[in-house]
């Protein structure tokens, strides 16, 4: 109830208990006036007929005594009239046992008339001869009083009336700075911002309302700089204004990164050309152009998320280039007819020409001027071709393995237990916090990273079988006696399936306390709702939850309960060596997880310049070579 209601309750209850005692004080005044008129006018009626009887009772003429009786009675005034001789032979009687109802019958048992009977004697010639008793009748004095309080009640009804409306008049100005306080609160939430132009003459209120005030102008000063900060935050992380992807510069950081990526030690790059884009942009405008290119984006962006680890870029006016860490050409080459159908239907619907794509193989170590050249050959090749959708592709020299016998690969890996490294997380004083595991699978024969296992995993949809496979081989490290806590990581394909949690219950209970689930950003990509659900079924069940290759939009899942930790996506950390890029935005992510208790670790850092640098920044632990090198688990 708001302080507006409470205060006019409060009046009128206060108006009411006035009228009510008053209206009362004031009948009460007027029964009691009326009885005393009642009394006097009873008390002069007798002495009047004493003296007018006592003539006609000295002729002892008792028929006339009677008439001038009855005349007086008839007026209707009397209750009773009584005459009595001395002696009490003669007695004459007149009363009224019932009159006319003057009033409601409420009214009349609350507030009663009753006049007195009072008494007159009559001489002659010095003697007494007779007595009369008189009565008024009340009828008309309890019809007087009826009608008086009837009005009284109206008179205090709509003085009461106009107090309230006046009061509520008042109450409303004196309380108008406050309920704009409220409005200036609620605004606050909502990044509105309200201010009093008027200042109150009440010195409390002047008080408050300037204090609202300046605190409006505190918010929009801070949101200000915010906004102004977050802007910079957005040039700083390199993303194209109309399709919101990663641009040309961030393009070039990510490559950097993946090319000295120890775990996937090499991948794919595939490059999309799209022509006839600018003929659309003259004919049609920029707005056509812009539409094809995000539902372009749309549909690359469809294609990376069902490869492991793959991500998106513009890097140029009609170009895009995907990266997939781990993935060999042959791996791509199956899917990119299915991709190129589809981006032909698009470009030819929108009137542009073409859609050219060329790949090529990445490795450890390799120049980044280089293999943007490998590329750029491919791309040219394709363009002179003839043909309205071109796909050139350049695999290394490597022996790969072909399609045909990638399922029985797997089918080997899945039936192997795959060897487990460990590689310690480190806060700034040299104390490891966990141990994240690293798996190297092999066949019987030889190693494979988990880069080209779960590209062949995602062709034969065997995510879980690959996960459930690096679990159970890890319990049965746990059940040997390895102690300390220890990170594993989850695909996000086995994160969405919803027979994954039960599945987890019976391998790792007993275990939650010791182990963290990694899980990644990109299963929030695909299905938000469905991770949530992951994250709150694991959080019941004890088991502890960490988001990997966390960016900016994993920044959502901060305030779920049940998650543990992030660990962010190196591409963001590792833009700290070369111009400090990022620098704001790391450390504001890290803020946020840690106003919401939730531990930040960085991964991949393998210069101890970065790890300095990123714990100057607040963050929790450093994960890499930079602190330390994988090692086999059972060391």
């Amino acid at each position: 109830m708001s302080l507006f209601r409470v205060l006019l309750l409060g009046l009128l209850l206060l108006v009411g208990a006035i009228s009510v005692t008053s209206a009362s004080l004031y009948l009460r005044g007027s029964q009691q006036f009326l009885s005393q008129q009642l009394a006097v006018y009873s008390q002069d009626t007798a002495t009047s007929l004493g003296l007018s009887l006592a003539p006609v009772l000295r002729q002892h003429d008792w028929v006339l005594a009677e008439s001038m009786l009855d005349s007086i009675f008839d007026q209707g005034d009397y209750a009773l009239i009584r005459l009595t001789s001395l002696d009490g032979a003669q007695e004459l009687l007149r009363q009224r046992t019932t009159g006319a109802v003057a009033a409601d019958g409420w009214f009349e048992r609350l507030l009663p008339l009753r006049a007195p009977v009072v008494s007159s004697q009559i001489n002659s010639q010095w003697q007494l001869v007779a007595t009369v008793e008189v009565q008024a009748s009340a009828a008309s004095s309890q019809q007087l009083l009826w009608q008086t309080g009837r009005q009284a009640l109206l008179v205090t009804l709509f003085i009461a009336i106009i107090a309230i409306v006046v009061a509520s008049w008042l109450l409303t100005r004196v309380l108008k700075p406050l309920a704009l306080a409220e409005q200036q609160a609620n605004g606050l939430r909502r990044h509105h911002y309200i201010r009093q132009e008027q200042i109150p003459s009440i010195r409390e209120m002047a008080s408050l309302v300037r204090t609202m005030n300046l605190m409006v102008d505190n918010s929009e000063a801070m949101v200000k700089q915010q906004v102004v900060r977050m802007e910079r935050l957005r040039r700083q992380t390199l993303v194209d204004d109309d399709t919101g992807l990663g641009n040309l510069s961030r393009y070039q950081q990510r490559v950097g990164q993946a090319l000295k990526d120890r775990e996937h030690q090499g991948g794919t790059l595939l490059k999309l050309h799209l022509t006839g884009i600018d003929r659309i942009e003259l004919q049609h405008g920029s707005g056509s152009s812009k539409t094809l290119l995000q539902q372009v984006a749309a549909t690359l962006t469809k294609f990376a998320l069902q490869l492991p680890l793959g991500r998106l870029y513009r890097t140029g006016f009609a170009e895009f280039t995907l990266l997939f860490p781990g993935l060999q050409l042959s791996q791509l080459s199956a899917e990119e007819m299915a991709l190129r159908g589809e981006l032909s239907s698009l470009v030819h619907q929108a009137g542009a020409d073409r859609v050219l794509l060329a790949a090529c193989e990445y490795h450890l170590n390799d120049q980044p001027n280089e293999v943007e050249q490998q590329l750029e050959l491919l791309l040219s090749e394709a363009i002179a071709l003839p043909d309205s959708s071109v796909f050139k592709g350049s695999a290394s020299a490597t022996e790969e393995v072909p399609l045909a016998q990638q399922q029985q690969l797997l089918q080997r890996l899945l039936n192997t237990a795959p060897s487990l490294l460990v590689q310690s997380v480190e806060n700034a004083n040299n104390h490891v916090l966990h141990r994240e595991i690293l798996t190297r699978f092999n066949d019987g024969e030889q190693h494979y990273n988990p880069g080209p296992v779960m590209a062949m995993a995602a062709r034969q949809q065997s995510y879980r079988q690959l996960d459930l496979l690096v679990l159970n081989t890890l319990k049965s490290e746990l059940g040997n006696g390895v102690e300390g806590s220890l990170s594993c990581n989850l695909t996000a394909e086995s994160v969405l399936d919803p027979q994954l949690p039960a599945m987890l219950q019976r391998i790792l209970d007993g275990y939650w306390q010791q182990l963290l689930l990694e899980i990644p950003e990109r299963a929030l990509l695909l299905d938000a709702d469905a991770t949530v659900r992951f994250i709150e079924r694991m959080a019941l069940l004890g088991a502890r939850i960490w988001l990997d290759h966390t960016t900016p939009a994993g920044m959502v899942l901060m305030s779920q309960h049940g998650l543990e930790g992030i660990k962010l996506d190196p591409g963001y950390t590792r833009a700290l060596l070369t111009d400090g890029s990022h620098s704001d935005l790391i450390e504001m992510m890290i803020a946020a997880a840690h106003s919401r208790g939730i531990s930040v670790v960085a991964q991949q850092v393998e210069e101890p310049e970065l790890a300095n640098a990123l714990w100057q920044l607040g963050i929790d632990g450093v994960q890499g070579f930079a602190v330390a090198k994988p090692v086999p688990l059972n060391e």
